[in-house]
């Protein structure tokens, strides 16, 4: 799978059904979202991330956020909620970024940015001060995910911080055990939706400190779901 492979998934999750594949609460299939409820999901995992932030000592200045991977706004917007002063989504999805604009609660505050690139050069470097992204990594292969979170830290401020959610390897489940025999590439066949790719988590930690960064906290994650591993990490960049 490649980047306009990526970019074709994407676009038609988010044509189809984009609040869903941002989100894939049960019952919620069918564009039976309510945008309110929607949205209401994103403030509280902002605001939840933040507290954790905020008690590893490392709360960035409320200057500028950028939500990778944004889909259909959720959490660029809880980011303007939470208090920041310009929040900015990037999406591969023209789909996903149309409902965004759409969604919209906070005016210019917000923006949305389609990037169709396997970098983030549509962002200046050192220029945001917390960055984002949850659901979004473990839907690409490994080496693209890598260079975005390299990425990452190149657009953060010194200092700023960078949370971003991955898996780590396969859960010491039944359903573990299976992705540990069958190769990735025909698993991810063979479920005929969206692809899942890990990284363990001793190579994040060696990538972040080669990108001039600090991991603050691995915190265990349930966004990968039973199948896998995850972690949402907490880090710093230095400077």
């Amino acid at each position: 799978m490649g980047l306009s492979d990526v970019s074709r998934h994407w676009n038609r999750l988010g044509n189809d059904d984009p609040m869903w594949a941002v989100l894939t609460e049960g019952g919620k299939r069918g564009n039976r979202w309510d945008a309110d409820e929607f949205l209401a999901t994103g403030a509280r995992e902002i605001r939840a991330v933040l507290d954790r932030v905020a008690k590893l000592g490392a709360e960035p200045k409320f200057g500028t956020a950028l939500d990778f991977g944004c889909g259909a706004g959720r959490l660029v917007q809880g980011m303007a909620t939470a208090g920041f002063e310009h929040a900015t989504g990037v999406d591969i999805s023209k789909g996903m970024l149309d409902k965004a604009a759409e969604l919209n609660r906070h005016g210019d505050r917000v923006r949305f940015v389609h990037n169709e690139s396997a970098d983030l050069s549509i962002v200046d470097s050192d220029s945001v001060d917390f960055v984002y992204s949850c659901r979004v990594l473990q839907h690409m292969p490994t080496e693209l995910a890598h260079g975005y979170i390299r990425e990452f830290f190149r657009i953060a401020r010194a200092g700023g911080t960078v949370v971003f959610q991955i898996p780590s390897h396969p859960a010491a489940n039944l359903q573990g055990a299976l992705l540990r025999v069958v190769p990735t590439p025909v698993l991810n066949r063979l479920r005929k939706g969206m692809e899942m790719h890990g990284t363990p988590q001793r190579d994040i930690r060696a990538l972040v400190a080669a990108a001039n960064g600090e991991v603050l906290a691995a915190d265990t994650d349930t966004s990968a779901g039973n199948r896998w591993v995850s972690y949402l990490y907490i880090a710093r960049k230095r400077g």
